[in-house]
């Protein structure tokens, strides 16, 4: 169901406020999911959050398993007397299965209303205890109408500090549920140990070493009963690209730490760090290979890094989910800054494939190249691809000065013949002239897109 309510704040601290705005200048309204296991709290949280008398107007999207929800009796008891309520019913029962359908229809209402004069300040989705964050964060990403209107601010996962281990231990009794309490986590930017005073603090340290090695980028919070000041809940924009850049410069200590083996648990991360230029094109087969088809994608929760790509003096900033991938070049590195490449993957099974990750990625890494300016080669290019003329297809400001010239796109078919005049244009790792005056973009440096003159044509291509 959805409640529209008026909050008030805890502490009133003052809190520098983040907005982000969509294509049409409108501020998108923030969102802040609560995820967590069973009894973790999550609903003692949301019933602290509405008993609170705040200044901002929030819409909550409350859903729980069963025909009678005990949650909704409580919430309900919280809004008794409270001017306007809006009800939307997520008829599934669990996110973690088809919730997104209805969650867009949820979130359309809360838009309509916001847009005829009912202004909202965000949106609180509180998710069931076996659900899987994974459908509801992606329709943030994945459908234009949400995205256009609402981002992820924060993701945050409540923790029974006392149960937490149990529940994070895999379960062969119950492989449907096995790795959810880990997921949540997985996907969380901010992490909640709540019922603190019920452990001491050795078992409280060996939580929090538990929740890192699932997620150690993630803010972590000691509480009780759920009590957290909301300006550490509330237009934070962790849940960003923004924020995986700040990650990077991380304690060098706890960053190090991140990136050594652990035990294969039901959910961990395995990070990869290394210094060089990567190949944009070939970092992208990268992920093509891991998540372009949904069996391998499944078990990658979240993907998060930077990196230096050859071609461009801006930070490449990635942040991925299950399939669905967020990237973009941000600021540009510093004079004298070292450019190196982190990445962290946080999923199942990750210990099993480090080896893999590792080598896979250290292969996107750029190497010297092998023609220098001026040297004839062989491309492929495919004749069908649009050809750009160079007066329209002018990148970064570079023209070719062949006002009747062509870029193409390199292809699998035909081998031309060219020369070599620019490298490293627009991330690709070379420009070539080919004999009628036309130009190709080779993306990498592989003997498969591009070969000397006296190389021999591998068997079934032909020359031109």
């Amino acid at each position: 169901m959805v409640l529209i309510e008026d909050l008030d704040a805890v502490d009133g601290q003052n809190q520098v406020e983040h907005h982000v705005y969509n294509s049409f200048g409108q501020r998108k309204l923030p969102v802040l999911v609560l995820t967590g296991y069973l009894g973790a709290g999550k609903t003692t949280l949301l019933n602290y959050i509405l008993r609170e008398q705040h200044d901002k107007k929030l819409a909550v999207i409350e859903n729980e398993v069963g025909e009678v929800s005990v949650d909704d009796a409580l919430i309900g008891d919280k809004v008794l007397g409270v001017g306007q309520e809006d009800v939307v019913v997520l008829d599934n029962g669990c996110v973690c299965c088809n919730i997104r359908a209805d969650l867009v229809r949820a979130l359309a209402a809360i838009w309509r209303k916001h847009e005829t004069g009912n202004f909202l300040d965000g949106v609180v989705i509180e998710l069931t205890g076996v659900a899987d964050p994974a459908p509801v964060v992606q329709s943030f990403f994945m459908v234009d109408s949400v995205s256009e209107a609402f981002y992820i601010d924060n993701v945050v996962a409540l923790v029974d500090s006392r149960h937490v281990l149990e529940q994070l231990a895999e379960s062969h009794a119950d492989p449907m549920n096995k790795g959810t309490a880990a997921a949540q986590i997985a996907f969380s930017s901010m992490v909640l140990l709540n019922k603190t005073d019920l452990v001491n603090e050795s078992h409280l340290k060996d939580v929090e070493l538990r929740v890192r090695e699932i997620n150690p980028s993630a803010v972590l919070l000691r509480c009780l009963q759920s009590r957290v000041s909301l300006s550490r809940l509330f237009n934070v924009s962790i849940f960003s690209l923004g924020r995986v850049l700040e990650e990077q410069y991380m304690d060098e200590e706890d960053f190090t730490k991140f990136y050594q083996p652990k035990m294969d648990r039901s959910v961990s991360n395995v990070g990869v760090r290394c210094s060089g230029a990567v190949n944009l094109f070939a970092f992208q087969a990268f992920l093509d290979k891991y998540l372009g088809e949904e069996d391998t994608a499944k078990d990658f929760l979240r993907i998060k890094g930077v990196l230096e790509i050859a071609g461009s003096d801006s930070k490449y900033i990635v942040q991925c989910v299950h399939m669905v991938r967020t990237t973009g070049f941000s600021e540009n590195w510093e004079e004298g800054q070292p450019r190196e490449n982190r990445i962290i993957f946080i999923g199942r099974g990750m210990q099993g494939r480090r080896q893999c990750l590792t080598a896979d990625f250290e292969s996107c890494m750029v190497t010297p190249l092998r023609f220098s300016l001026g040297d004839e080669v062989r491309v492929q290019v495919h004749d069908e691809s649009k050809c750009l003329e160079n007066e329209h297809g002018n990148h970064e400001g570079h023209s070719s000065g062949h006002s009747h010239g062509h870029i193409h796109q390199c292809g699998q078919t035909v081998w031309h013949e060219g020369v070599v005049v620019r490298h490293w244009d627009e991330k690709n790792a070379y420009r070539v002239k080919l004999r009628d005056e036309s130009e190709v973009l080779v993306p990498m440096d592989d003997c498969r897109l591009i070969r000397g003159v006296e190389d021999s044509y591998p068997a079934g291509h032909s020359a031109h």
